[in-house]
């Protein structure tokens, strides 16, 4: 019997390859809102991941950022996102991923981040590690904000309150070595839980630019709470190495845009 992170990362290979035909050929999109395009690449990518997880597993849910939906008669669901970084991809800028991710009633139980550029898989299956083209990886060891490189991403409603979301990107620079804004939420993930970054923040997310690298960040030995330290939230995401965790989680808290609703605090 095929293994549910077989079937993960053959479907996320069969988006990668659609996505990196197509780079740097396609430059029109439609628009789904004012900063969030769509290309004939993201819908093929879709169509592809969709059909061999479809194949394998009938039964299961499906969840994905383009609209494909399936029933979970399964009592598991698959969410995916097929081109995290769309703007990225109109302008030839080669940081974009495929993530797919299976959850069932405990959270998430497989997470694969294909980047189809660098040719680098992220995969992780709970309870079982994280692995970076089938060797482990871990979070990194910086234990000190002040020495770490910290990423982010601007929600959809930025134009509207660029100016909040400005402040906390301001707080969280003077805190830390550096912060870095690269445009793909799932690959900021995935270089958490590589090491290559210490930690990550960002409000308004989706839920399928979060879910497998969510896992990947967990199974790598990292630390993941809203702002409040509650738990993880796709509208309120502070991910670390778990050395830095308060220091930034204190920060973005801090200095949290005022429109967001309130973040659920940890429990007593």
């Amino acid at each position: 019997m095929v293994s549910d992170i077989d079937i993960a990362i053959r479907a996320a290979r069969a988006g990668a390859a659609i996505v990196a035909a197509g780079f740097r050929s396609v430059t029109a999109a439609d628009m789904k809102g004012v900063v969030d395009p769509v290309t004939e690449v993201d819908r093929a990518a879709e169509a592809a991941v969709v059909a061999v997880i479809s194949e394998a597993l009938p039964d299961d849910g499906i969840l994905a950022e383009e609209g494909s939906a399936a029933e979970a008669f399964s009592g598991r669901r698959w969410v995916i996102d097929p081109l995290d970084g769309t703007v990225n991809f109109i302008h030839g800028i080669p940081q974009v991923a495929v993530s797919v991710a299976l959850e069932d009633a405990d959270g998430v139980l497989v997470g694969v981040i294909v980047d189809p550029l660098r040719n680098e898989e992220f995969t992780a299956s709970r309870g079982e590690g994280a692995f970076l083209d089938g060797s482990p990886m871990r979070v990194s060891t910086r234990a000190l904000l002040g020495d770490s490189i910290i990423a982010t991403g601007f929600p959809y409603d930025r134009r509207d309150h660029g100016s909040a979301y400005a402040v906390t990107v301001g707080a969280v620079l003077e805190a830390a070595q550096g912060v870095r804004r690269l445009g793909s939420a799932a690959l900021d993930l995935a270089w958490v839980a590589a090491g290559r970054y210490d930690g990550y923040w960002e409000f308004s997310l989706s839920p399928w630019d979060m879910k497998a690298g969510i896992l990947l960040v967990a199974e790598a030995g990292g630390m993941l709470s809203n702002s409040a330290g509650g738990a993880i939230d796709p509208t309120d995401l502070v991910v670390t190495n778990g050395l830095i965790h308060e220091e930034l989680r204190r920060v973005v808290a801090a200095n949290r845009p005022g429109h967001l609703p309130p973040a659920a605090g940890a429990a007593s």
